[in-house]
């Protein structure tokens, strides 16, 4: 079994590699990004992270290893996958006392970076450099996160089945399977199944 310690500086040793390092952001520059850190939290398969209209917006999370499927009215929106933000759309405008308007779901088990977003946001408030890196990879995220909305929409549209979302490696991942016309069957019942499925 890994140490937990070590497991942690690899996983956040990818994250700085793929997403921060390419941006030129140092090594320190990132440790004063880790000291906003809240904590790193591990979802079981199915655990809720966030529920609509109920989970408060303070925090800035990132999907460190496992995907989570993001849905609203029972609808599922998109996955999102390692190195993905849970929140980013809540990162511009919407304040912390604001409550997420869509739920996310562990559809397996899966860690999450969690930072503390007020923190954070005065931390590179004095640093125009790092505002800018986090703009940009947040912005970028949610650049993702609509074109994968909308291959989702039309997707459904036209054949039932929600498309695997892999953007950035083109590596084919399995698809969540959603029925047009399901009656009686929340979006658990159809994650459930598309993940026996797949084993």
């Amino acid at each position: 079994m890994k140490d937990q310690k070590t497991d942690f500086s690899t996983g956040v040793m990818k994250v700085y590699a793929s997403l921060f390092k390419p941006l030129r952001v140092t090594r320190h520059q990132f440790k004063k990004i880790l000291n906003c850190m809240k904590l790193i939290r591990s979802l079981k398969y199915q655990e809720v992270y966030a529920q609509e209209k109920v989970t408060k917006v303070d925090s800035l999370s990132l999907v460190l290893s496992g995907k989570l499927v993001v849905s609203q009215n029972q609808r599922a929106l998109h996955i999102v996958f390692p190195h993905q933000f849970l929140d980013s759309p809540e990162w511009f405008g919407v304040s912390t006392d604001d409550y997420f308007q869509v739920s996310i779901m562990a559809m397996e088990e899966s860690r999450v970076l969690i930072w503390h977003r007020d923190k954070l946001k005065l931390s590179i408030m004095a640093e125009p450099f790092l505002q800018s890196v986090f703009d940009h990879i947040l912005g970028r995220d949610v650049v993702k996160k609509l074109m994968q909305v909308t291959q989702v929409s039309e997707s459904i549209a036209s054949n039932g089945f929600l498309p695997s979302g892999g953007y950035d490696d083109g590596e084919d991942k399995p698809m969540l399977i959603m029925k047009k016309s399901v009656e009686g069957h929340g979006l658990t019942a159809l994650i459930n199944r598309q993940l026996q499925g797949m084993s």
